[in-house]
């Protein structure tokens, strides 16, 4: 079982994310602001990282290029989660150091196949 962190500002987007990863036996952790997602990422030491791009205040790219900076957590893949379906939000993505991108709406079995792929 690996704990997931999820950092969206959409509850419902959360809470399917959490439905999908605990039917895949995972442990799921909900943040729905930027600003306490480095907190949360510190206390909860997850093993993997979803991370939405388009939220206030701090936006996912932005977050992304602060876990690649911190110490501690560099070492956790982050996988971008958004509607943004562009050539260049993907280009950000990766340059920022997201290991991969999914595009909402997500069917559960590309995410169950993209968090196989960096947790087990």
């Amino acid at each position: 079982m690996a704990k997931i962190l999820i950092i969206d500002d959409d509850i419902q987007t959360t809470k399917l994310l959490e439905t999908i990863l605990k039917l895949h036996n995972h442990q799921p952790i909900s943040v729905n602001n930027s600003s306490s997602a480095v907190e949360a990422a510190n206390l909860t030491a997850p093993d993997l990282i979803l991370l939405d791009i388009m939220m206030p205040g701090i936006n996912g790219i932005q977050l992304c290029k602060i876990f690649q900076s911190t110490p501690n957590l560099k070492h956790i893949p982050v996988i971008i989660i958004s509607a943004l379906n562009d050539v260049g939000s993907k280009k950000d993505a990766i340059g920022a150091g997201a290991k991969d991108f999914l595009t909402k709406p997500i069917r559960s079995t590309d995410l169950a196949d993209k968090v196989k792929a960096f947790v087990m």
